[in-house]
């Protein structure tokens, strides 16, 4: 069988992190390796799908003139929504970067999937909360007041320019040479771009410094650390000594491109968040091994659970009730002998398959139930890519409507999940619903799932055949233990008090904000 290409992606950075010095690579106090290493995972993803990223890179004077622009332009996007806009920050016990891609689309407005759970526990608790959305803005209105974090890399967008400290990259023709000879093309991996990259991550953390220096958290959250605004903001936290934590946001398995480090400084990367928050006591395991072994107190693993998740596996929870009962208004009632979710993904290269599915869904029986639900990252433009399916219209195949429920409100209801290789097969088997992959790639990231039985890797002739042999209902496990939300917080502010001590006991040379 053919190495999936994340397998063969963590095989590579297995070796680059034992055989080269680069957790040395540095701008000021930017490690640059964990930057370099999430791009060269993108640049191996378009090479296996055989494509290129789609959105169309402008020259580089129009791509700055762009995001200086930005501000406008998200004032004037934000001006239907006025209520729920943040125009500048404010104190607060506790800061949130959103990922602008992890939210759910409910009645109220947008909100963020796997922060809210955890800001409406901090004000149970009397806890104030700034939330920041790294976003463009496409989906208002928002749930709660919301501030436009991409300001914050426009405010620092030209900084890079006026820095001409040099990189410092040990080893790093040799890394090039490595990946030649592995037959890897990194176009975003030379030298020019990696410093460029590190410089702006520097510039937009200063401006990230200016936000925590008027909010004074306590405790900072983010979803998606390495993606966007990410690194800068967990920089800018290490540099004002605030404890930063990584809500986790997809499944991890011991496997994910971001979880996993073999080589750390001392001091472990100010571009890695100071703790995170797992879903399940294996992920908080496989990250707390490597972080004890290589740079503990630096970075940790909390077991904190599945911030959405836990209410919707609680069939008396009010909240869930409801959506159980919006979810029977869909269907005004009828029943179907099987409810189909297909998971898709707004990736670039496969429209014959998703063409193919279609053609099997119309062909299927009628008695059974096809949810078509769109990526949450998904943009107008990508509906290219699967527009025969988000076209398909019969009283069986719901195609907005599978939008207007949490992800977790639909599963309660499924018997099947269908995608490409879709991170929601796992949050999937925790109701007892089977995922039917459509891709051999499944067995890079997913292999846990398919060894423990909850997932198969199916073509797609043998998908009608294969959903016939699942029940109607699924068969629901024992949910895997909860900890409680109030008890991980109370540990994590403890936590805070420590690790601000911590960074005061480090010299850092750049803290060019003070």
């Amino acid at each position: 069988m053919v190495v999936p290409f994340h397998g063969r992606y963590l095989d590579l950075v297995t070796q680059i992190e034992r055989r080269f010095p680069v957790a040395s690579w540095k701008f000021a106090d930017v490690e640059i390796w964990p930057l370099a290493r999430m791009d060269l995972y993108l640049d191996m993803f378009w090479s296996a799908v055989g494509g290129a990223p789609p959105m169309k890179q402008h020259a580089f004077p129009l791509r700055y003139a762009a995001k200086i622009a930005a501000p406008l332009r998200y004032l004037w996007k934000s001006r239907h929504d006025l209520s729920h806009r943040v125009a500048r920050p404010k104190p607060a016990d506790a800061i949130f970067l959103g990922d602008g891609v992890s939210l759910d689309r409910i009645e109220q407005g947008t909100t963020d999937r796997f922060g809210e759970p955890i800001i409406a526990a901090l004000e149970r608790r009397g806890l104030s909360t700034f939330l920041m959305q790294n976003s463009d803005l496409s989906r208002l209105p928002w749930f709660r007041p919301t501030y436009a974090a991409n300001i914050v890399g426009a405010h620092g967008v030209l900084s890079p320019f006026a820095d001409l400290s040099p990189a410092a990259m040990p080893g790093y023709d040799e890394v090039m040479q490595f990946l030649g000879r592995e037959h890897i093309a990194a176009p975003s991996l030379t030298w020019v771009k990696l410093a460029r990259r590190a410089k702006a991550v520097a510039a937009v953390a200063t401006a990230f410094e200016r936000v925590l220096q008027v909010v004074k958290p306590k405790l900072a959250f983010v979803v998606t650390y390495y993606s966007g605004l990410g690194p800068a903001f967990l920089v800018a936290c290490r540099r004002r000594g605030i404890l930063s934590v990584d809500i986790q946001h997809c499944p991890q398995a011991g496997a994910h491109k971001a979880y996993g480090w073999l080589a750390l400084p001392g001091a472990g990367y100010a571009t890695l968040p100071a703790v995170f928050w797992n879903w399940t006591e294996k992920d908080a395991a496989n990250i707390q091994q490597w972080a004890d072994t290589l740079a503990a107190p630096w970075h940790r693993g909390l077991h904190g659970g599945h911030t959405q998740l836990a209410s919707f596996l609680d069939d008396n929870n009010d909240d869930t009730l409801a959506w159980d009962r919006k979810f029977s208004a869909i269907g005004a009632g009828a029943a179907f002998e099987r409810e189909i979710l297909v998971a898709l993904q707004p990736v670039g290269g496969f429209r014959a398959e998703w063409d193919a599915l279609a053609a099997q869904i119309e062909a299927s029986p009628p008695t059974w139930r096809w949810w078509i639900r769109r990526h949450p990252a998904s943009a107008p433009y990508q509906d290219a890519e699967y527009r025969r399916l988000v076209s398909l219209r019969a009283s069986n195949i719901m195609v907005e409507e599978s939008l207007s429920l949490p992800l977790p409100a639909l599963l309660r209801h499924m018997s099947v999940l269908v995608s490409r290789y879709s991170g929601s097969s796992a949050e999937a088997a925790a109701f007892g619903v089977p995922a039917l992959f459509l891709s051999e790639e499944a067995h890079g990231q997913f292999s846990d799932l398919i060894i423990r039985g909850l997932a198969t890797v199916v073509d797609m002739e043998s998908l009608q055949a294969s959903i016939a042999r699942v029940p109607r209902q699924a068969i629901r496990p024992v949910p895997e233990r909860q900890p409680n939300i109030d008890d991980t917080l109370l540990h994590l502010q403890n936590l805070a008090a420590d690790y601000s001590q911590l960074c005061r006991g480090i010299a850092s040379d750049y803290h060019p904000s003070r």
